[in-house]
C-alpha cells in the first residue's frame, strides 16, 4: 500500500486563542521572508500551479506553472494592535492594517494547500491522500473556510497554544484515513495502511537526548495501545532537532527499532522555486541554517520512500511571500 502525505508548520504563537491572530506576521515568519526575498532575486521565484476553487482541490489540473516572484524583505511586516487604553487615530489605521494581514493569512494558507495537492501530481506522480497543517486549530471560526481548499477536516488536535494544535485533511474520500491518538506536540493517524506519527517536538526536549527518547517511547506506548494503532511507519515533522542525525538516533531508541532519515542529500532543493542557477538550501528553519523539519521512516516496515521539501512561499498581490517560518514535506511512501 502507498500513501502520499504531506506536512508543513505554520508560525503560531503561544495564545490561547487559536484564530488567525496566532498566527499572522509572527516573527520567524517575517525572518523566512526576509532571508527567501535574499535567496530568490530578481528573474526566479515561486513555481504557481493552476488552481480551480470551483472543484474539489485534489483534482489534478493540467498545464504549466507561473513564475511568480518573491516579494520584497518587509513584505509581510505588519504592525500589531496596541493595546494602549487611550487610543488615536494611528491605532485604528494599525488596526485595520493588521485586520488585513489576518485575511491575507487565510487567503496564503488557502492557496498553498490547493498548491500542495497540485504539486504532489507533479513531484511524487499521485494524489496527495493526507495534508496536515501544524499549530493549526482549523475549528476555529476564523479558519472555517479551510475545508474548500485543504479538504474535509479528518481531525483537529486541539491543545491550549495555537502553536501546539494539528489539523488533518483530506480531499476526496477520507476513508482512507483514521485517525489514532494525540498527546503535547505530536498525533498519530492511520493513511492507507501506513501509520504515521506528525510531531512539533517542544524546544524544551528537541535538544536533549534522554527527554527526547522518552517523548518517543510515550508516543510508541500510546499508538500500540489505541484503536487503529500499531507499529509505527513513520515520524514527520518539526523536531527542532540540534542536528541531522538527532532524530533518527532518538527515534530509534524512543521506538525500539532502526528509523532513518527519508531525505539524506546534504544539501534541500525544494521542488516549488525556479531559478536559472538551483538555490540550494542549507535549512528548513526561517534562517536556512536547519534541518529542523524531516520525514523518518521505520526501516523494517517501509519498503520505499520518497521526501520532497517545498517551501515557505504562497502567494499574496501577485507576489510570492512567506506564510510560515519552516519548510513542508511532501512523502510517498510504500509499506512492505
Amino acid at each position: 500500500m502507498t500513501a502520499v502525505i504531506a506536512y508543513q508548520s505554520l508560525n503560531s504563537n503561544s495564545a490561547s486563542e487559536h484564530g488567525l491572530a496566532a498566527s499572522t506576521s509572527q516573527a520567524h515568519l517575517r525572518q523566512a521572508q526576509r532571508t527567501l526575498a535574499a535567496l530568490y532575486p530578481e528573474k526566479s521565484g515561486a513555481l504557481k500551479y493552476p488552481a480551480n476553487t470551483d472543484i474539489e482541490p485534489h483534482v489534478a489540473l493540467q498545464g504549466p506553472a507561473q513564475l511568480v516572484p518573491v516579494a520584497d524583505a518587509a513584505f509581510m511586516d505588519v504592525n500589531k494592535p496596541s493595546k494602549k487604553r487611550k487610543r488615536d487615530a494611528a491605532d485604528d489605521e494599525t488596526d485595520k492594517g493588521f485586520q488585513e494581514a489576518k485575511s491575507r493569512t487565510l487567503s496564503m494558507v488557502e492557496g498553498k494547500a490547493l498548491q500542495i495537492y497540485q504539486q504532489a501530481y507533479r513531484d511524487v506522480h499521485a494524489q496527495c491522500d493526507l495534508i496536515v497543517f501544524g499549530e493549526l486549530d482549523s475549528t476555529h471560526p476564523d479558519w472555517g473556510s479551510i475545508t474548500a481548499t485543504a479538504g474535509k477536516r479528518v481531525k483537529s488536535s486541539i491543545r491550549t497554544k495555537a502553536c501546539n494544535c494539528f489539523s488533518l485533511h483530506s480531499s476526496g474520500s477520507d476513508s482512507h484515513v483514521k485517525f489514532i491518538a494525540e498527546g503535547e506536540g505530536w498525533c498519530a493517524a492511520k493513511c492507507k495502511g501506513v501509520i504515521v506519527v506528525f510531531v512539533h517536538v517542544p524546544n524544551s526536549l528537541a535538544t536533549k537526548r534522554d527527554q527526547a527518547i522518552t517523548f518517543y517511547k510515550k508516543i510508541k506506548n500510546a499508538v500500540l495501545q489505541a484503536p487503529h494503532g500499531g507499529v509505527i511507519d513513520l515520524v514527520m515533522g518539526d523536531t527542532n532537532q540540534s542536528s541531522e542525525s538527532f532524530s533518527p538516533d532518538v527515534i530509534s531508541k524512543g521506538l525500539d527499532l532502526t528509523f532513518l532519515d527519508g531525505h539524506t542529500s546534504g544539501h534541500i532543493l525544494p521542488t516549488d522555486t525556479w531559478a536559472k542557477k538551483p538555490v540550494l538550501h542549507s535549512g528548513t528553519n526561517s534562517v536556512n541554517s536547519k534541518k529542523f523539519d524531516v520525514a523518518v521512516y521505520n526501516s523494517a516496515t517501509v519498503k520505499s520512500i520518497k521526501v520532497k521539501y517545498f517551501t515557505q512561499l504562497s502567494f499574496a498581490s501577485k507576489q510570492a511571500a512567506a506564510y510560515t517560518d519552516h519548510m513542508g514535506i511532501l512523502v510517498k511512501v510504500e509499506k512492505k
